[in-house]
């Protein structure tokens, strides 16, 4: 993965733009509680649980982090990230930050490539339905009709 600080910028403002939200960060410490939750509902489609909505102080802050955090380990990943803290991350620990963009990088590239193989599995199994009926048109369609002919007036 990245070693600089500039790449990790990178990385981040990246995800920022996969993500289609409308922000672009300058140095690694401008990956707040707000980035982080704004990726967590772009990649999975959810609301962050016990968030707070209007969040009135660090704690609050380092809280909602937190939550991304836990939810991602215990609902999604089924890791342990205790290594990752929300207060780290609001404190701006770059340790922090870059291990919470790797796994946010991480998370979107398995679910891109997850969705295209699904998406291409599908269109395979449309084709096979198609050739089968088809099939099956041109195998029947005669027995059908047959009848109908022989019996005509």
């Amino acid at each position: 993965m990245a070693s600089s600080e500039a790449e990790w910028v990178a990385i981040a403002n990246n995800l920022l733009l996969k993500c289609h939200i409308h922000l672009r960060i300058h140095e690694l410490e401008d990956c707040d509680a707000n980035v982080f939750i704004a990726f967590y509902q772009s990649i999975l489609g959810e609301k962050v649980p016990d968030l707070i909505a209007i969040p009135k102080s660090q704690e609050d802050e380092a809280h909602n982090v937190q939550a991304v955090i836990d939810s991602l380990a215990l609902d999604y990943l089924q890791v342990s990230l205790s290594h990752i803290t929300g207060e780290n991350i609001v404190k701006g620990d770059k340790e922090s930050i870059k291990n919470l963009l790797e796994i946010f990088d991480g998370l979107l590239e398995y679910l891109t490539e997850h969705i295209s193989e699904t998406s291409h599995e599908r269109s395979k199994f449309k084709n096979r339905n198609l050739v089968w009926f088809i099939f099956m048109l041109h195998t029947f369609l005669p027995f059908v009709f047959l009848p109908v002919f022989l019996h005509r007036n």
